[in-house]
């Protein structure tokens, strides 16, 4: 699975769910809309709120397995708890909650640090759900079909990430013929710089002959990064796009009401 996540390709164990159908271009507006409540909201408690949506839908909507998406959020959990405690223990603030030694923890700066650490966890959430939810290439021809960007940057966005896979594969390469030959690392700092020296030189070299073969390629089909083209595969935005817009609103209309009417 995860040389189809770094190759931009969703997994077929939940590429038909509702989630993944949905445009690309339709989605990125939609959580970055989203994302934009964040910003708004000074309180925990909705923050907490807004934040478990893009969850949820994850594990619905989108029908991610669990312990995926719990792969993809936890180095962030670190970020979180280290901005919270930041915040409380060194924040300003009146209302002190715990004192000893160098850290005074107050009501003022625990808020701010929860709604602040919720809120990033939100963003991350929403990236996240994007990002595996989304296939590369239908995200390049939507940007190009849907938000009017030119070919060239589409078709250069593309590219970019169809490389990502090809250099871990001849970095591993790279490594295991310099293991096969015997080639000892130096210890030290000194040692460092020569490995990443080794290794830097020839994936740049294998990358520049790459990105040559590509536009010889291009310019051979007669593209000339212009809009005057045709596609043959044409995204457009349908059912699937207004159910997810309908489902993202009703989440936020119900952590509203839930919200309003019992705090």
């Amino acid at each position: 699975m995860s040389d189809l996540y770094t190759a931009g390709q969703v997994p077929s164990s939940y590429a038909s769910s509702l989630v993944v159908r949905v445009n690309p271009s339709v989605k990125l507006g939609l959580h970055l809309l989203c994302m934009l409540v964040f910003i708004f909201v000074h309180d925990p408690v909705t923050s907490c709120g807004l934040m478990l949506i893009p969850m949820v839908l994850a594990l619905t909507a989108a029908r991610i397995p669990v312990w995926t998406f719990v792969k993809r959020m936890a180095p962030f959990l670190l970020l979180f708890i280290s901005t919270t405690w930041i915040l409380s223990a060194y924040g300003k603030g009146e209302t002190v909650l715990w004192h000893g030694g160098w850290v005074t923890i107050t009501q003022e700066g625990l808020v701010k640090g929860l709604n602040i650490g919720l809120r990033m966890l939100g963003f991350v959430a929403y990236g996240a759900l994007f990002a595996m939810t989304t296939e590369v290439t239908l995200l390049a021809l939507s940007l190009m079909q849907q938000c009017k960007l030119p070919p060239k940057f589409g078709y250069a966005l593309l590219a970019g990430f169809r490389f990502l896979p090809m250099f871990k594969e001849e970095y591993e390469q790279i490594k295991s013929a310099h293991r096969v030959r015997g080639v000892a690392r130096v210890p030290g700092l000194r040692g460092k710089l020569e490995t990443f020296t080794r290794y830097t030189i020839p994936l740049l070299a294998q990358g520049i002959r790459k990105a040559e073969r590509v536009a010889i390629a291009l310019e051979a089909r007669g593209f000339d990064g212009t809009h005057n083209r045709t596609f043959y595969r044409e995204l457009r935005v349908g059912a699937n796009d207004a159910i997810y817009f309908s489902l993202l609103l009703s989440l936020h209309l119900l952590v509203y009401l839930v919200l309003t009417k019992f705090i």
